[in-house]
């Protein structure tokens, strides 16, 4: 720390006793740059009070362990969700310790956010250190300033001391009413056994607050019961008889509730293309409770939507059980003293309004991709596609994707437009996750690593958001229309939207980086997944934000939208590009149900090598079996995020206009930005690891030059001289292609932009 220190008798301060008493105090200004040097005040204290912001739990374990703290009452100024970033029970288990020793108190706040910063730091020789400034505990505030603190040095009961003691407690009084572990010390204080003591911090880990919690421990009974139906409520019987629902073959299409397209063409409506053709009838197949089905699949199958589950209520807080049971029994739930037994379609229903998101389940042995709660309707195609079926089908993604082209602003149509291609087949992949997670699953393979979520970055007006309510929308014939708000997700959704029983794709609309980055469970989303586990969600994320840390990023495909839509009403060009875009809405596609067919046929998971890459070979066969040319931007051999490395358009542009300079190092190179360092940060993430890159203030060093030169379409030779003045990448490319599909003459940077 820099400082500036002085001694200061507090008697020439007087004629202001409202602020200082009598006596003798040493004073410091200080300069920090590193949290360490902060901490290293705390070194050894008796007793810490504080006021501040601090960004986890762990921090206060660490204080008083790490730093030989006996005891530490924090009021916590800035987290609405501190109890959500306990993520380990091994924490837990601490904080409970420390708790019952009278060791740490953590107040939350319970308003607003108490922006202060103060610290009252009792030492084992009865001095105390009065902290005044904007130095907090949040990694946030090191990563990127450097804070200022006043430090008072005084004796234990001083006036001044007294004052801060005070001054301390008004904030206590004032804004929290509440410490953390409230609910689970009284609920382990009740356990009777060493077992229901770890079952309760489990539980209170596991969705990070005691209400929460508790429903947790009721969905893990409720799940156990779900799995054992699923395995029975799909079965297919000899006598119709014994039968709870039947499936009824029907001679006549017409007679039934909905139709699929025939399999020698399709009935003629109403509805028209704009080539003037009539639209083929592409209806799904939807079951009904009081009528048989329609034609559906090969064979005749039932489920039995009555089917019960039972959650106990013992080992759970009675108000949560009662607002649980509450809900249920208006579904027709039979709510007792110490269960809950209820109708898998209630509870199902429950599951839908707690996430936002339906109940689906993948059925392999059935061949059914079931979506629904009472009315249950199945995603599959009775039969295969005919030519015209798949024309049409692909023909509406391509008029979508195609929007880019037509109203879009744009300097890269071809790799948007692929991103966008790319984003779809990871949509149509998404409800099988599951059945992949139990092929791939080994103690050698990191399922995180392997079965990523969706990640698609754009600005405010690049319509990612419209994308994935259209995918929503395909993989669930139109039943879910929209994904679910970034502002009404926390660390305990993501934790208990594993334990729903549903493959239905999570949503998350608008989630900004840093909230993204304390959903921890994203990191080991998969690491508790068994095949005996109920089926869990892929994530989506949509986001105006630059990409999260590497421990996000290597769990997500990534895919950039680097696009701009007219949003607003007098811009040019807005209503045409919203009447193209309805029209496209409009239109009936229903290309999962034929995808869902081949994925349940194929069962291309079974070979352990594949997971989106089965559904673009799948897309490559039905171009092929419609007779159709695949658009120069579908991703054919390989995702569009390889083919089109967004990260890397990023650094050929600055090289080329001149805002990144090179400079040797030994067995290395540093590039120099002219850019301000939170925008150098991009930069740097978007590196491949293999170049072993480290950014430091507006620089960014990286360990291999001539990896980084091939892969940037430099030689290191240009990018050490002046790559500017080249005017373009050392590539052996033929292809002069330009991004948007044009030949470019020129020779320039973007005619090889992708090319290597």
């Amino acid at each position: 720390m820099d400082e500036l220190t002085a001694n200061v008798s507090f008697d020439r301060f007087a004629d202001m006793p409202e602020f200082y008493g009598s006596g003798a105090a040493s004073y410091r200004l200080a300069m920090v740059k590193d949290r360490s040097d902060f901490l290293e005040l705390f070194e050894g204290a008796r007793h810490v009070d504080a006021v501040t912001y601090a960004e986890t739990p762990e921090l206060m374990v660490r204080m008083l362990t790490d730093y030989n703290i006996d005891s530490l009452d924090v009021l916590i100024g800035n987290a609405d969700d501190y109890a959500d970033r306990v993520n380990e029970v091994a924490t837990a288990r601490e904080l409970v310790r420390l708790r019952q020793d009278d060791r740490l108190t953590i107040r939350l706040k319970n308003q607003k956010t108490v922006h202060s910063k103060i610290y009252r730091i009792v030492m084992p020789d009865d001095t105390v250190k009065l902290v005044q400034g904007s130095a907090n505990l949040s990694r946030n505030s090191w990563e990127y300033h450097t804070n200022q603190i006043s430090v008072f040095t005084t004796d234990l009961g001083t006036e001044l001391d007294q004052e801060f003691e005070q001054f301390i407690a008004e904030y206590r009084e004032g804004y929290s009413d509440q410490t953390l572990l409230d609910g689970l010390v009284e609920a382990l204080e009740e356990a009777d056994s060493p077992e229901e003591r770890e079952n309760r911090i489990e539980y209170w880990v596991g969705a990070g607050d005691l209400d929460v919690s508790d429903t947790a421990a009721l969905n893990q009974d409720a799940v156990e019961d779900v799995t054992a139906i699923a395995d029975r409520v799909t079965a297919v019987v000899d006598d119709p008889t014994e039968a709870d629902k039947t499936v009824a073959f029907i001679e006549e299409p017409e007679n039934a509730d909905r139709t699929v397209v025939e399999p020698d063409g399709a009935d003629d409506t109403d509805s028209e293309t704009e080539d003037g053709d009539a639209e083929p009838d592409v209806g799904l197949v939807e079951s009904d409770n009081e009528t048989d089905l329609t034609e559906t699949l090969d064979r005749p199958r039932v489920r039995a939507p009555d089917e019960k589950i039972r959650m106990g209520t013992s080992k759970v807080d009675k108000d949560t059980a009662d607002e649980f049971g509450t809900g249920l029994r208006d579904r027709g739930a039979t709510v007792e003293d110490h269960s809950i037994t209820a109708p898998l379609s209630a509870y199902n229903n429950q599951v839908k309004e707690s996430t936002a998101i339906p109940s689906m389940s993948i059925l392999p042995e059935a061949e059914q991709v079931v979506i629904g709660e009472d009315d249950e309707m199945i995603l599959v195609a009775t039969d295969d596609p005919t030519p015209e079926v798949l024309n049409h089908c692909l023909d509406t993604i391509e008029s979508y994707i195609e929007t880019v082209d037509d109203h879009g602003h744009t300097q890269s149509e071809q790799a948007v437009m692929a991103q966008m291609y790319e984003a779809f087949l990871y949509g149509f992949w998404a409800p099988f996750a599951n059945q992949y997670a139990d092929a791939l699953s080994s103690p050698s393979r990191t399922l995180d690593n392997v079965l990523q979520h969706l990640y698609i970055v754009g600005n405010s007006d690049a319509g990612k958001d419209k994308l994935t309510e259209y995918i929503l929308r395909l993989i669930s014939d139109n039943t879910v229309v929209s994904g679910v708000d970034a502002d009404d997700v926390g660390v305990k959704e993501i934790r208990g939207i594993r334990q729903w029983d549903t493959a239905f794709p999570y949503a998350i609309i608008d989630a900004e980086k840093n909230k993204i980055e304390n959903w921890s469970p994203i990191r080991n989303y998969w690491g508790d997944w068994t095949p005996t586990s109920v089926d869990q969600p892929c994530l989506i994320f949509t986001t105006n934000d630059n990409l999260p840390k590497s421990e996000f990023r290597n769990r997500m495909k990534i895919l950039t939208m680097d696009v701009s839509f007219p949003s607003n009403p007098e811009d040019p060009g807005f209503h045409d590009a919203q009447e193209d875009l309805s029209d496209v809405l409009d239109r009936q596609n229903p290309i999962f149900s034929y995808v869902a067919r081949r994925m349940l046929t194929e069962q291309p998971w079974a070979d352990g090598s594949g997971t989106v890459e089965d559904v673009r070979r799948i897309f490559c066969d039905f171009y092929a079996e419609a007779d159709r040319e695949k658009p120069d931007y579908f991703p054919a051999d390989e995702p569009a995020e390889k083919t089109y490395d967004t990260g890397r358009l990023k650094w050929q542009r600055d090289i080329r206009g001149g805002r990144v300079t090179f400079e040797s190092e030994p067995d290395a190179m540093t590039a120099n930005f002219e850019r301000d360092e939170y925008e150098v940060f991009d930069y740097e993430k978007r590196l491949p690891k293999r170049f072993m890159s480290d950014k430091s203030g507006s620089s960014v060093y990286i360990g291999a030059p001539e990896e980084f030169a091939e892969w940037v379409g430099y030689s290191v030779t240009d990018l050490l001289d002046d790559p500017a003045e080249t005017g373009r990448a050392d590539t052996t490319a033929d292809n002069h292609t330009s991004v948007n599909g044009d030949e470019d003459e020129s020779g320039g940077l973007l005619s090889r932009l992708f090319s290597t």
